[in-house]
Order: structure tokens, then C-alpha cells, then sequence
């Protein structure tokens, strides 16, 4: 495996750049993600990596040699695309077998790799059949079996998941993170659903408009957000976004706070408050999410106990402070200390 260093890496389209100047540095043995919308670019950058794409500007090594300028299969680099892309007229067997043969590998070596690949993703039993006798999750791993057989550099997957179903999509997700962990893989993987990356990734890079916003493990891009498009990106629901003066706070620092974090109560020293009124109930399991109408905004709370709670009536919204992030209004930057006195606990609407 290898280790993977860009630097400096520009793409453009005609006149457009789609890719601005990325820096990253993704270590051997690695699983990163690159995160973001759609038309942010994370699918280029990957493409960029194979040797699909070429650049403009800037570099990439793998394990401090360049190879910019090499073709796909000079950089030994594996790819899994999200139509999974076997060939209909062979069988598990044969696609598996099909990389070995373009290199000219023996029959015996080839017979070892193939048998090794399929008994790592436990699809010995499919390896006669051909594709269209195969389920999604099967195709799948006939697909992942392909990329590994020949020990590639790195594991490249683009959006591998997304036509798969939901319970399929978190089984396969599992084997491929237990499959990079046994066999050490650098895996880059192409997402657009945050929690496919924040379950799969030793770090994640997200990405918007070309830009890499933040490029850290899951939880500290949960916890501590680069910027308001990063802390609005990841985690469901979607972050509160209140102006300060809402808050009862001085200063047009916007105000970010989780819905996760933010809770019916009564307020407390260490809690920020806020009133307003209950407009919706929404079941989700082993809570409630709460809909509060604060002036002329909804905010999103849980909890686990609507006893008590009608809707049409007032209600107090609290979250500890440790729990709120401040941005800037204009860059969206978040701000690491509270920008602003409190002028009073809660806010009263």
C-alpha cells in the first residue's frame, strides 16, 4: 500500500476551475473520504488520482514518487465504480481473473490470487456464476474482488453504495471497512452521504466548490467544525443556525447548536435558553424530534418524553454552552471562543 501526498492540484474544465489548489497528505494503511455535494469536485480529485483526469497544476506522489505524468496502470492503483462495471459474458471467476491475465500472470498464480480474493469477501460459492445471477451486494463484492486480487497501491471507490438499499448499504459498508482493516488498504472513498463517511473514515476531507473545508477524523469535524458550510454538512438533523441577537446576545455572530444538544428544560447557569412554540411532534425511534417556532424561525430539539408537551404551547429550548459553536456572518468561519457576552440567560419571544 501507499501512502499519498497532493499538493498544489488544480483541474480546470475550459475556463472553469473545478479543482482550487488542494493540499492533502493521505497516510499508508488510510481509509479517507471525500465528502461534499454534488459539483464540489471530490469525484474529479479521485479521478485525478487514478490518472483518469489529467491536471493542471500541482502534484501527486505516491509514497514520495510522482506519478503525474504515469497512465492508470502505471500507478497500480485499483478502482470501484458505482455500476460496478463486470463483464456480463463472464463469470465471478473470470472477472476476478481478468486483471491477473492483462498482467500475463500464470494459470497457478492466478487460480492462488482469485481463491484468495474470494475467500477474503466470501463469495467462493458465486465464482461460476455470471453476473446477472448475482444480487446488488453480491455484484458488489465480484467488484471488490476484481480490485484487490493484484495488491493494488490504493483502492479508489466512487459512490460504490449508492445503488444499493438502505440495510444492504450498511452491510456492505462493514465489509468493507473490516476488509481495508484486515488487508491494511489505503482506500480513498467518494461519498456524498455523511454518514457512509463518518461510520468508514479514519479522516474525511470535505469538500465544496472545489475546496477542501476541513480534512479531519469524523468526530472532530462533528464536534469542532472548520465553518458553517462543514457544521451544516455534517450531522442529521442539520445544525440550528439562530442570528446572535435571537440568543439575547450581543454582536451578529451567528449562533450554531445541534439538535442532538438542544432540549426541552428550564434553563440553568451553564445552559443557553431559548422560548418559543411547539408547532410539531415528529417520531424518530428512541426520540422525538421537536419543531419550535423561535420569532420567525423553526428550530429543531429532541427529546425522549413528550409527556407534558402540546403543540400551540409555549415551550424552553436549553443546550449547555459547551454544545454551541459561534461563525462569523460574512466567511461562515467558526469562531473558537464565544465572540460575545450573554446580555441575559434566555431570550423571551
Amino acid at each position: 500500500m501507499a501512502s499519498i501526498r497532493i499538493a498544489g492540484l488544480t483541474k480546470r474544465f475550459g475556463e472553469v476551475s473545478v479543482l482550487k489548489g488542494l493540499d492533502l497528505m493521505i497516510e499508508d494503511g488510510e481509509f479517507v473520504s471525500f465528502l461534499g455535494p454534488s459539483g464540489c469536485g471530490k469525484s474529479t480529485l479521485l479521478f485525478c488520482i487514478s490518472g483518469l483526469e489529467d491536471i493542471d497544476e500541482g502534484s501527486i506522489r505516491f509514497d514520495g514518487r510522482e506519478i503525474s505524468d504515469l497512465g492508470p496502470r502505471e500507478r497500480n492503483i485499483a478502482l470501484v465504480f458505482q455500476d460496478y462495471a463486470l463483464y456480463p459474458h463472464m463469470t465471478v471467476r473470470e472477472n476476478i481473473a481478468f486483471p491477473l491475465r492483462q498482467q500475463k500472470l500464470d494459470e497457478a498464480t492466478i487460480g492462488r490470487q482469485v481463491a484468495w480474493a474470494a475467500d477474503v469477501l466470501g463469495i467462493e460459492p458465486l465464482l461460476d456464476r455470471l453476473p446477472a445471477a448475482l444480487s446488488g451486494g453480491q455484484r458488489q463484492r465480484a467488484a471488490v474482488g476484481r480490485a484487490i486480487v493484484r495488491n493494488p497501491s490504493a483502492l479508489l471507490m466512487d459512490e460504490p453504495l449508492s445503488n444499493l438499499d438502505a440495510s444492504l448499504r450498511v452491510h456492505m459498508r462493514t465489509e468493507i471497512r473490516r476488509l481495508q482493516k484486515e488487508l491494511g488498504m489505503t482506500v480513498i472513498f467518494v461519498t456524498h452521504d455523511q454518514e457512509e463517511a463518518m461510520v468508514l473514515s479514519d479522516r474525511i476531507a470535505v469538500m465544496k466548490d472545489g475546496v477542501v473545508q476541513q480534512f479531519a477524523a469524523p468526530m472532530e469535524i462533528y464536534s469542532h467544525p472548520a465553518n458553517r458550510f462543514v457544521a451544516g454538512f455534517i450531522g442529521s438533523p442539520q445544525m440550528n443556525f439562530l442570528p446572535g441577537a435571537l440568543c439575547g446576545a450581543r454582536g451578529d455572530h451567528v449562533v450554531g447548536v445541534r439538535p442532538h444538544d438542544l432540549k426541552p428544560g428550564v434553563g440553568g447557569d451553564s445552559e443557553l435558553s431559548l422560548n418559543g412554540t411547539l408547532v410539531l411532534i415528529e417520531p424518530a425511534g428512541p426520540f422525538q424530534f421537536l419543531d419550535v417556532m423561535i420569532g420567525e424561525q423553526v428550530v429543531r430539539a429532541t427529546c425522549t418524553d413528550t409527556a407534558g408537551l402540546t403543540l400551540g404551547e409555549g415551550i424552553t429550548l436549553c443546550a449547555d454552552r459547551r454544545a454551541v459553536r459561534y461563525f462569523t456572518p460574512d466567511s461562515g468561519l467558526r469562531v473558537d471562543q464565544q465572540p460575545m457576552e450573554l446580555e441575559s440567560r434566555s431570550h423571551v419571544l
